[in-house]
């Protein structure tokens, strides 16, 4: 008879008669993974721990940034970012606003505060649509008055606006003074008075800053116009016994620049090899291109993870008078804009300015507008954002030069109003009439572009049937024409009333190039500017590829190449 089941408290002699029990608990046992400490609860504390410790480094980081960017108070930026509290007069703004960017070399560089690179980002909110959004490039080298001691305008570069009000130069009015934002104010003044938009903010950052800004995002991504090489670019600080140029050079194409790349290709203005990139105004068209290049990446999922550094790049090397509210306010109008509609328009001497000769006709490299009254810019500029209805007609329009003046007046204006959203072309000369005519030849169907043209020329809208003989002939069969005639040239150089202005303190008379230099399309005389420039300009580029230099020559990837 086999002997009965031991008793249940007798715990050694059942693991001994059940022996694959007793190694089944003590396998379990010596593979656990978790101590006995860590609970579930613990466990799902840990892991919540282990992935908010980094979303609070981060957010930590961001609101420092932010803070020390925009001087606000944690507190005030904290509550924009959670939308707790972030009152913004901008953000139930109709109005359109303008924000200055200004881009100088900083200490270290010579002229620390000569802004290089002017830009205005205009902004048309729109309630319950996308808004507009216009970069509007100011070339250095444009010679204006400035006016910075409180009614007594002095003549300079307006890249000197800034310097002299950050700098503390010839500045007498107070409002110039107290604060470091001194720069900002006096340039922000200047370009008010020349384009006839007020200036609501500005930002002003150096050549570090917008070097690290780039590197910080991982570097851009930019689709190159044109190839070229500057054999004049600066090696160095002159001031620092490094006056040696270097040879850089960039391919048609799309390339990835990191942030000493992209600063180069934002400041180069010389080009042998081809002319169309040797000037400033072709740098204006680089700047806009690396800026939408960076706000691409910043907006990018990529580019959000490295907000922190990008806020730490900019944080020592930016001054701006945008508060936080103002600042989230601007971003929310902005984040959703498409860039390829985003209006890019370059004050160059294709169409307001032109270049005074040097160093044949003028002692300096200058810059001067068309019209000393600064009307027909402003005008244009007042206009910059057409009803998006008229835009989206996509009406061809051809553009006659009637003025009889031989300035190019039809190409000059087929190639301001394609930038704005017109379908524009160029018809080349016409017989010559008196006052400007804008003909629907579209049967009512384009009717809203023929509208906003009369309106912008002053006249009435006229179809073939209405029209004179002279235009029958000259109107194309579809679409809108515009026959200019001498009243616009007129309006053009200043001497008409054609187009509706409303410029600023104009009390001085404007600063133009010498009479021998200038060569208005009314063949009007003026006087030379009173004041020389405080800079020596660099020598003109050569004609043909230089000589080799004596001066270090430094060529930089990707591309080497010299002359």
């Amino acid at each position: 008879m086999p002997d009965p089941p031991p008793p249940f408290g007798a715990v050694g002699p059942f693991f001994m008669a059940y022996p694959q029990a007793n190694a089944r608990r003590r396998r379990r046992s010596r593979y656990r993974t978790l101590p006995k400490w860590l609970s579930g609860r613990r466990l799902a504390a840990l892991i919540a721990l282990l992935i908010l410790t980094p979303l609070t480094v981060y957010g930590v980081r961001v609101v420092g940034g932010l803070s020390k960017l925009t001087g606000s108070n944690p507190g005030a930026v904290l509550g924009c970012i959670i939308k707790v509290k972030c009152d913004s007069t901008l953000a139930s703004s109709t109005k359109r606003i303008n924000i200055a960017l200004y881009g100088y070399g900083g200490t270290g560089h010579d002229g620390a505060y000569l802004t290089d690179s002017i830009m205005v980002v205009s902004i048309q909110p729109r309630p319950g649509q996308t808004a507009q959004v216009a970069e509007i490039s100011v070339p250095r080298d444009w010679m204006e008055p400035i006016d910075a001691a409180g009614g007594k305008p002095y003549y300079g570069r307006i890249n000197e606006a800034y310097s002299d009000g950050q700098s503390g130069g010839p500045v007498n009015a107070p409002r110039f003074k107290g604060d470091d934002h001194g720069g900002g104010k006096l340039a922000d003044q200047t370009l008010s008075n020349v384009l006839g938009i007020p200036i609501d903010h500005f930002v002003g950052l150096d050549f570090q800053a917008f070097q690290a800004a780039v590197d910080s995002v991982g570097g851009v991504d930019v689709n190159v116009p044109d190839s070229f090489t500057d054999d004049q670019y600066p090696h160095g600080e002159c001031d620092k016994g490094d006056c040696a140029y270097m040879t850089v050079h960039f391919t048609k194409g799309m390339q990835h620049m990191d942030g000493a790349r992209a600063l180069i290709f934002a400041r180069s203005r010389h080009a042998y090899d081809n002319p169309s990139e040797a000037s400033n105004f072709a740098r204006n068209r680089r700047q806009q291109l690396i800026l939408n290049a960076l706000k691409a990446k910043v907006l990018s999922v990529g580019g959000i993870g490295k907000l922190p550094d990008l806020l730490s790049a900019l944080g020592d090397n930016v001054i701006t008078d945008l508060g936080i509210a103002d600042a989230n306010a601007l971003y929310d109008m902005v984040k959703g804009v498409d860039s390829s509609r985003i209006v890019h328009v370059s004050i160059d001497d294709t169409n307001f300015l032109y270049e005074c000769g040097y160093p044949q006709n003028c002692g300096a490299a200058y810059e001067y507008a068309h019209d000393k009254t600064y009307a027909s810019l402003q005008h244009y500029l007042s206009d910059v954002f057409p009803d998006p209805a008229v835009v989206a007609e996509h009406a061809p329009v051809t553009f006659l030069d009637g003025t009889g003046a031989g300035a190019g007046a039809a190409t000059r204006w087929s190639a301001l109003m394609t930038p704005i959203g017109f379908t524009a072309t160029d018809g080349g000369p016409t017989k010559r009439t008196a006052l400007t005519q804008v003909i629907d030849g579209s049967g009512g169907k384009d009717s809203r572009t023929a509208q906003w043209l009369a309106n912008y020329f002053g006249v009435s809208v006229q179809t073939p049937a209405t029209g004179t003989a002279s235009t029958a002939a000259d109107t194309t069969s579809t679409g809108v024409t515009v026959i200019l005639g001498q009243d616009s040239e007129r309006a053009w150089s200043g001497n008409g009333k054609s187009y509706p202005s409303n410029p600023a303190d104009n009390s001085a008379p404007s600063a133009v190039a010498p009479a021998s230099a200038q060569q208005p399309a009314t063949g009007t005389q003026t006087q030379a500017p009173t004041q020389a420039p405080r800079r020596t300009p660099a020598p003109p580029p050569p004609p043909t590829a230089p000589p080799p230099s004596p001066t270090p020559i430094v060529c930089l990837p990707p591309a080497c190449h010299k002359p």
